[in-house]
């Protein structure tokens, strides 16, 4: 019997084990803080409605009440965040507190064209990147000082799930396309990319010849 069969048989036992405590741990990661936030809403939500009970009566029902209200709510703070000293308290609660929430940055950016809108250049932004032979339909995430781009390849049809590649510019092609579209393309093996594609460079060639 060689050396190498005798250790595997003794790491075997508690490899199924260590490895099904690893997956519970990531998975709860992720999980928990969605788990939290949706929790976090749905008593908000619940608080608003008991507060507006009284006054609505019996001409709308309290929970549109308090949907409405929750949307009222975030619209005044989104435009409060939107003065300096508005900016100047966001960007010390992202660094206290939003920044640590697993999920957090990645649903910042895919819900703004850049963080918080400002433009910075971080948006995610739809492209091809030239892997091997071929192009593949991929987001670029980040940027380097020195123009280095980190990629994201998203596989099909799962496009949450895929590979981080760093490529230098000249291997990324950026897409004039909206970013859910694309992303649907993608859970859709392909289907309607050709389509979206043309339709980007036809518009970029008419914008080109005006």
């Amino acid at each position: 019997m060689r050396p190498g069969d005798t250790a595997g048989r003794h790491r075997a036992p508690g490899g199924p084990f260590i490895l099904l405590r690893r997956v519970l741990i990531e998975g709860a990661l992720v999980v928990l803080p969605i788990g939290a936030v949706v929790l976090l809403v749905l008593g908000l939500i619940g608080r608003i409605e008991r507060a507006a009970d009284p006054l609505t009566g019996h001409v709308l029902h309290p929970a549109l009440v308090a949907i409405g209200g929750l949307l009222l709510i975030c619209l005044l703070v989104g435009a409060a965040i939107r003065s300096a000293t508005g900016r100047r308290m966001r960007a010390l609660l992202e660094g206290t507190l939003l920044d640590r929430l697993p999920g957090y940055r990645l649903a910042k950016a895919f819900a703004t064209d850049g963080p918080w809108g400002e433009g910075s250049g971080r948006a995610v932004r739809p492209a091809l990147a030239a892997i091997e032979d071929g192009l593949c339909p991929a987001l670029v995430m980040d940027e380097f000082a020195d123009g280095r781009l980190v990629v994201f390849v998203p596989g099909a049809p799962a496009p949450m799930a895929g590979a981080i590649y760093v490529f230098a510019p000249e291997k990324v092609t950026l897409l004039d396309v909206p970013l859910l579209p694309f992303l649907k393309t993608i859970s859709s093996w392909g289907l309607g990319l050709v389509e979206m594609i043309e339709a980007a460079e036809r518009a970029r060639t008419k914008e080109a010849a005006a």
